[in-house]
């Protein structure tokens, strides 16, 4: 039996994602998995178990606890679904956190990540110089009722995000809609979820955010027929994961993607879905064709499911994880004791006031007082959201 330990800093969907994931294995009753807060994990739970994973490490205490677990013998690797390393202009670099993930990468046998984009770029910077790709695990049951033979007279468009995602779709979609909306009068009609884009002449709802259940209750509930997921083609921005490509295939919706990573890792143009370059001409001929042809709107909703059920059945994922590191599925057996960080613990809490502070010069000096309140009230709005959705 192998037992993991997944070290995280503070609560977010990625925790949940991954305690979902691997506390719920039915095939795999070797692998054990534990969470724990940073600041709970002790010498004496590194003791008791094989790997250590550390979720976004990007500190100054996590490297110092890998450090002394890899030398008492246990594999160590960083999870990491963002560049944390490479953040865009507009979001703060914290340069303490910034060194702290680097020698966490340098202290890790392993980097694990959804993004071929990042294991590509964190690989030598890793000990070990070894990658973990991992994978959305798709149940059966989340596949079943989805309805790919849809014939119906109004094309119901949905797009859900975080609120600060307005931009996104106001820069590629939005200029294209009045065209849209002359081509196809009243058959479309658009819904947008926790983002209130500015649109004008097109019939629109706007519902506010809703808790997990909720919303994936409402989505397949609702039926809609087309889902929009607008990205930015830059580095960090194809460091993500095509959540979205899971998220609307398993609610029974088309995706009209960006034509850029992680899309075009999985959707084929016209086949499981609908790409479109950082262009207004090419949103229009996307949404035009999404549209207008139901009978390749089914065809692609049709292979898209295919294409989950093949690759991301929880054999599939778990067995390209056991290529990249098998110690996650055998006991390594035994190791030296651990040795103690509470010294370094003490000061991961002092400079846990310099991040706030840091955070608060950044957005003042960048976005001003009212900025800084707009951003204040949307981390509160997010976070409540997020909490009431587990």
């Amino acid at each position: 039996m192998s037992k993991l330990l997944f070290v995280f800093e503070r609560d977010m969907p990625t925790i949940s994602i991954t305690r979902d994931v691997f506390t719920h294995l039915t095939g795999y009753p070797q692998i054990v998995s534990d969470f724990m807060y940073l600041t709970d994990v002790k010498p004496s739970d590194i003791d008791s178990h094989d790997v250590i994973i550390f979720i976004r490490p990007n500190n100054t205490y996590s490297w110092k606890i890998a450090a002394q677990a890899r030398k008492a013998g246990h594999v160590v690797i960083s999870m990491c679904d963002d560049d944390l390393l490479n953040l865009p202009k507009g979001l703060p670099t914290i340069p303490w956190r910034k060194k702290g993930l680097v020698k966490m990468l340098a202290n890790s046998d392993a980097v694990w990540s959804p993004s071929p984009y990042i294991l590509d770029k964190y690989r030598e910077l890793t000990a070990g110089k070894r990658t973990v790709l991992s994978d959305t695990i798709i149940r059966p049951e989340e596949l079943e009722g989805v309805d790919s033979d849809r014939d119906t007279d109004k094309v119901r468009i949905v797009y859900a995000a975080a609120a600060s995602h307005a931009e996104l779709f106001e820069t590629y979609v939005g200029p294209v809609v009045p065209r849209l909306a002359q081509q196809f009068g009243d058959k479309i009609e658009f819904t947008f979820i926790s983002v209130h884009p500015k649109l004008d002449g097109v019939k629109c709802n706007y519902l506010p955010g809703m808790p997990l259940l909720e919303y994936r209750k409402y989505m397949k509930e609702q039926k809609f027929d087309i889902g929009l997921a607008p990205l930015h083609r830059d580095e960090f921005s194809k460091c993500k994961y095509y959540n979205k490509f899971l998220e609307y295939t398993t609610q029974g919706v088309v995706g009209v993607y960006s034509k850029t990573e992680p899309y075009t890792y999985v959707v084929r143009d016209g086949e499981n879905g609908f790409l479109a370059d950082s262009s207004a001409d090419s949103w229009y001929e996307a949404l035009h064709k999404a549209i207008g042809d139901r009978v390749l709107r089914n065809a692609c909703l049709a292979n898209a499911v295919e294409y989950l059920a093949d690759h991301h059945s929880e054999t599939a994922c778990m067995e390209r994880m056991r290529q990249s590191v098998p110690e996650i599925f055998d006991e390594q057996g035994s190791y030296d004791f651990c040795r103690g960080f509470s010294v370094q613990k003490i000061k991961y809490y002092l400079r846990r006031p310099m991040d706030k502070c840091y955070l608060l010069f950044f957005y003042l000096k960048n976005t001003g007082i009212n900025g800084v309140v707009k951003k204040t009230k949307r981390h509160f709005v997010e976070a409540k959201a997020y909490h009431r959705s587990r």
